[in-house]
């Protein structure tokens, strides 16, 4: 490859360029804006790696071939002015019939990402899935200072926060097409489910290198699992080229945060290497009396046996020292109060007596080996841990004076522990005109999980002038106290065909075996229970134009154990959706844009049995609506994120007498727009961010309040100099006053600084 490169003729006219010694991605972008050389492919090649100083008058090509010189970085040329950058044989990634297995892991330079393994669980190019994928990269994550995972998801069409970012510190809370995705089923770390409660941890922004998104029904591949999608979560892992980065940041609420990553191999050959990530952070927040520190470190150790083989272990240890925030009345935040607006920083607990304290372990491992030419094997395993001190002070309503409230605590001690395996056969072979990515697999996960909750007594609150100091009587026994014990066996296949390279049809199925126990620790007797199996699958059909378009139609489905009352046998729910959609793609540009809509049902919703007996299996709930996400990296050093999403969600039947009802907190209409400028010539060194969110009005959960739109402004200024990036970002511009409301309100985030220095080297 290079012998051809060293041949090829030059575009006419050469640049004088000033290049400083610096990483290679920003080398690499910083010479397309000089010369106006397009280059495309997979940018995320450059990252981890070091560009020499180039200064003088270079040809374009020549100049990109002095940068990538050293590096397993090629480049192919595809027009006058255009290349492609392509991989050479490294130990980093393996190659299997042309595919590099890392690719949906790998690092992703800028905002687009071309591969996703959340979509297929194989390295199937974003543009031939016939599915709604969203994938946030780190460079995002870095620009936007994301800090919470509902932070990071910001700017994705069709999430919302369920308390708008208020809780963000305790549990990662969302909605995605108008659906609950939290708790055990919808996340995943490294492809591997996280079964974990919503209140036993948190994810770390800074500890991912990419956060994707699979909308929709994914049972097919992932068993149980809310309609509305997955989250995968890819941590940083092991790189080739060594990377030092060391961080600090200071900001609002006495935001003090100290962070490191560093990696490389561990032996000349580079079949051994590793990567440690760090953070600790002592900060208070927008609430009094609840702060936000935090405790985090991930490693992992990568082994390249041979070039067929690899395994990479990864674990993370994370501590989260803050409180709940329990929410204040309708009265006083989107309703009028005689006695005028609660406070933004209200606490409505005790302080030194709530508390929300979580530590949390991950160990799992990646492995794969090459059987052949076609074939390969590969195991994903994760183990998660946590235990959960979580002391709150419940709020109650009003009294006659439209000032004080009731209050009840509730402390409670929560234990989870869960571990899952993935065992999975890949052939990739053609076959006539047709070539296909044939994957068979066997997942099995088990999940414990135990609550004692205890009751208690404290004095009512006045929420305009609290009064703090009150005694809290609690029992000396718990009120509740009960263990879970969940298990899920499934089994699926699927094919990935591609027909002379234009159309594109993925077929799947899977049946899965699941059951579960409830027990009451106080009495001994089995509280709830169920032992049950289904089957799902998935269909879908792509078209690939040359010149990047693609549309695709899908039909998927998802399922959802049901947990009901001793005695009652209920079957799950059942997710189905429609989906069509448009891509753009182009292969030379870093380019994607992607519409869709859908028709979303899910049913088998527990409802009131008009006999008066348990409840019955008669609810359904829909969603329709459309999703409009582009992401470009444009030559001209210009970068951009938009989103739009429509969504109709309502209950459509119900005993309950909510039928027609929204879900709370679900906007009809929301959209987002980021913008990130790179100067160049004097001032290449200097990048502006400027992003907006609307959020249309909502309901909370009784359809009882009605909750004004809101528009949020954020912003980014940062300089590098050599070795050294300097940043300001903040969020919440113009200070608005956002409200989510769902059994209570809940704020949004004030205006908030947050200073950033960071040094790689």
């Amino acid at each position: 490859m290079a012998c051809l490169l060293g041949a090829l003729a030059l575009p006419a006219g050469a640049a004088e360029l000033d290049l400083p010694a610096q990483p290679l991605d920003q080398a690499v972008t910083e010479l397309a804006r000089q010369t106006g050389l397009t280059i495309g492919g997979d940018a995320s090649l450059l990252r981890g790696h070091r560009a020499p100083a180039l200064s003088g008058d270079y040809a374009p090509l020549d100049a990109l071939r002095r940068l990538l010189a050293g590096t397993p970085v090629t480049f192919r040329v595809t027009g006058d002015d255009s290349v492609i950058l392509e991989r050479g044989n490294t130990l980093e990634a393996v190659e299997v019939n042309g595919q590099t297995e890392t690719d949906g892991l790998a690092p992703v330079y800028g905002y687009v990402a071309r591969q996703s393994v959340t979509a297929t669980k194989s390295n199937v190019a974003i543009k031939e899935t016939p599915q709604s994928v969203s994938v946030v990269t780190r460079e995002q994550i870095e620009n936007q200072n994301a800090q919470t995972l509902d932070q990071a998801l910001a700017y994705t069409p069709g999430v919302q926060s369920l308390t708008g970012g208020a809780n963000g510190t305790t549990s990662d809370g969302l909605q995605i097409r108008g659906f609950n995705v939290t708790g055990a089923s919808p996340f995943y770390l490294n492809g591997a489910k996280l079964a974990r409660n919503t209140f036993s941890a948190t994810a770390e922004p800074y500890g991912m290198e990419r956060i994707e998104l699979l909308r929709g029904p994914a049972s097919i591949l992932y068993g149980a699992a809310a309609p509305g999608g997955v989250v995968n979560m890819v941590t940083k892992l092991p790189t080739q080229e060594p990377l030092r980065e060391i961080r600090l940041q200071g900001g609002s609420h006495d935001r003090r945060q100290l962070a490191a990553d560093f990696s490389g191999p561990l032996t000349d050959d580079g079949r051994f290497a590793y990567r440690v990530t760090g953070l600790t952070r002592d900060s208070d927040t927008m609430v009094d009396h609840v702060p936000d520190d935090r405790d985090f470190l991930q490693g992992a150790l990568a082994w390249q046996s041979t070039d067929a083989t690899r395994l990479t272990v990864f674990a993370n240890y994370q501590k989260n020292d803050t409180a709940y925030v329990y929410g204040l009345p309708f009265s006083g935040t989107v309703e009028s109060n005689p006695n005028g607006r609660i406070d933004r920083d209200r606490f409505t607990g005790e302080p030194g007596f709530n508390e929300f304290v979580s530590e949390s372990y991950t160990l799992g491992y990646l492995f794969s080996h090459r059987l052949n030419d076609t074939w390969t094997v590969r195991q994903n395993a994760l183990y998660f841990a946590a235990d959960t001190d979580y002391v709150d002070i419940g709020v109650g309503g009003y009294a006659a004076d439209q000032r004080t409230v009731s209050r009840s605590p509730y402390p409670r001690e929560d234990d989870n522990h869960s571990w899952s395996l993935d065992n999975q056969l890949e052939g990739v072979f053609d076959l006539g005109r047709t070539r296909h990515t044939l994957l068979f697999g066997a997942d099995y996960n088990e999940q414990s999980f135990a609550r004692a909750q205890y009751s208690g007594t404290v004095a009512p609150l006045d929420l305009y002038a609290p009064v703090y100091g009150s005694p809290v009587v609690l029992s000396a026994t718990p009120a509740r106290s009960y263990k879970t014990d969940n298990q899920q066996l499934g089994f699926y296949a699927q094919d990935h065909i591609k027909v002379d390279d234009r159309w594109v049809i993925l077929l799947g199925g899977r049946y899965d075996r699941f059951d579960s126990e409830q027990r009451d620790r106080l009495t001994g007797d089995r509280a709830t229970t169920y032992d049950d199996s289904d089957f799902t699958g998935r269909a879908g059909l792509v078209y690939l134009f040359d010149n990047g378009w693609a549309p695709y139609l899908s039909y998927s489905q998802s399922f959802e154990p049901v947990n009901g009352t001793a005695g009652a046998d209920y079957d799950p729910t059942e997710g189905e959706q429609y989906e069509a959609g448009l891509r753009y793609a182009p292969d030379d540009q870093d380019l994607s844009v992607t519409l869709s809509v859908y028709d979303l049902t899910q049913r088998n919703v527990l409802t009131t049995d008009p006999a008066g007996g348990p409840q019955i299996q008669e609810g359904e709930v829909r969603a329709r609506g459309a999703e409009l996400e582009a992401r470009a990296q444009l030559t001209n050093g210009l970068s951009l994120i938009a989103g739009y999403a429509y969504t109709n969600a309502e209950t459509t039947k119900s005993n309950n007498g909510n039928e027609g009802n929204e879900p709370g907190a679900v906007p009809e209409h929301s959209a987002s727009l980021w913008a990130d400028y790179r100067f160049g010539g004097a001032l290449s060194n200097l990048n502006l961010g400027a992003g907006a969110r609307y959020i249309g009005s909502t309901y909370d959960l009784g359809n009882t309040v009605r909750v004004p739109d809101h528009t949020v402004y954020d912003a980014l200024l940062g300089y590098w100099l050599d070795d050294w990036r300097l940043a300001l970002n903040v969020r919440n511009l113009t200070d608005e006053d956002a409200i989510t409301c769902t059994y209570l309100c809940f704020y949004g985030q004030e205006r908030t600084y947050t200073a950033t220095v960071t040094y790689r080297w």
